[in-house]
């Protein structure tokens, strides 16, 4: 760097340190946090109205973030002006070095010149450091905001896929989770479409945009998403799953689901996820087989009329025989008695 950029450097340092000393940014980051918690909340409780009735903690982790927004504005806040008052030495002293370093010949003045550009770069780093640690008070709260906010996009997205859905959920069914996926080995051959899970079934819905109109000869005017449904199984037909990756440089996120022979189905499923969410998707699954995901159901009330919840029942034994019947297979809606073959709904309880 030549003189003239050495100096300019160290200029542009001392005229922007008095403001960076306002910490406007960083407050800024935290403030932005507390303004977006009433619209969380109100995500939170638009999500339970479309019948989301996962992520039991949804509103605890919400009321924390509330209850710590005040305490980590003032805390930052007050960090802020210590880290000014034992800066602004260093910022007056840095502004009367580089006027003395530039009213004179640069040539001559090499060796200030140079000194005031070390003076300039140890007063940023120390107000880039000051600046960690007004955020480092706050980064609990800072992460809280930002990981329900992500949870919430997640959320709605989720809901979004099955409202659009090729299928009709079961009265007790409600949504859990949707990931965009490539169904790799799929009869066919590899088909793009959406993996769509809750407590009871297993989906995988096909889907492909069509251009209906065109403008111009190359441009799509009017598209529409045609969609169908490739699998439809039972949880209880899952026999297990597993997350892997592939690939050297970029990873292709893998999802395979290993199926119980009575399933009628494939007996291996091989999907490519859009996202780098394969551990999380195969969290899900397992809890929903191993019965842990009923811990972190929503214990509060759903909207009027929902059905989101009910416990399902069967008869104990057959209405035409007699024979004991077996339990049914979470997510099944019929039973078949293993001697007369006599069909019985497993239906909605009520209390």
């Amino acid at each position: 760097m030549t003189l003239a950029g050495t100096l300019a450097y160290a200029q542009s340092i001392a005229s922007g340190a008095t403001a960076a000393l306002a910490f406007d940014d960083a407050l800024g980051e935290i403030n932005k946090r507390v303004a977006a918690l009433n619209a969380l909340a109100e995500s939170v409780a638009r999500a339970r109205a479309r019948g989301y009735a996962w992520g039991g903690d949804l509103e605890q982790v919400g009321n924390a973030a509330q209850g710590q927004a005040r305490a980590a504005f003032e805390g930052a806040r007050a960090e802020s002006t210590r880290a000014a008052a034992a800066l602004r030495g260093q910022v007056a002293a840095l502004e009367r070095d580089v006027r003395r370093a530039a009213s004179g010949d640069a040539l001559r003045n090499e060796g200030l010149i140079n000194s005031v550009a070390a003076q300039a770069r140890g007063l940023d780093e120390a107000i880039k450091a000051a600046r960690g640690r007004v955020l480092a008070g706050a980064a609990q709260f800072i992460g809280a905001v930002d990981g329900l906010a992500a949870r919430m996009k997640r959320i709605h997205w989720t809901l979004d896929q099955f409202e659009g859905a090729s299928f009709k959920m079961q009265p007790e069914e409600n949504p859990l989770f949707a990931a965009k996926a490539t169904w790799e080995d799929h009869p066919s051959g590899k088909v793009e479409g959406l993996l769509m899970l809750t407590a009871h079934r297993v989906r995988f819905e096909y889907q492909e945009e069509v251009v209906l109109e065109r403008s111009f000869v190359f441009f799509a005017s009017k598209t529409e998403v045609r969609r169908k449904l490739l699998l439809d199984t039972l949880v209880g037909h899952v026999a297990g799953s597993a997350a892997g990756e592939r690939g050297l440089l970029i990873k292709d996120q893998v999802i395979t689901l290993r199926m119980h022979p009575q399933s009628g189905g494939p007996s291996v499923v091989t999907l490519e996820l859009d996202d780098d969410i394969a551990g999380e998707v195969d969290a899900v699954i397992k809890q929903i087989l191993s019965g842990d995901l009923e811990r972190g159901r929503y214990r509060g009330p759903m909207p009027t009329g929902s059905r989101v919840g009910v416990p399902v029942k069967w008869p104990a034994r057959c209405e035409t025989c007699g024979a004991g019947m077996q339990p049914p297979v979470k997510g099944q809606t019929y039973l078949t008695c293993e001697y007369c073959k006599a069909r019985h709904d497993v239906t909605l309880g009520e209390g």
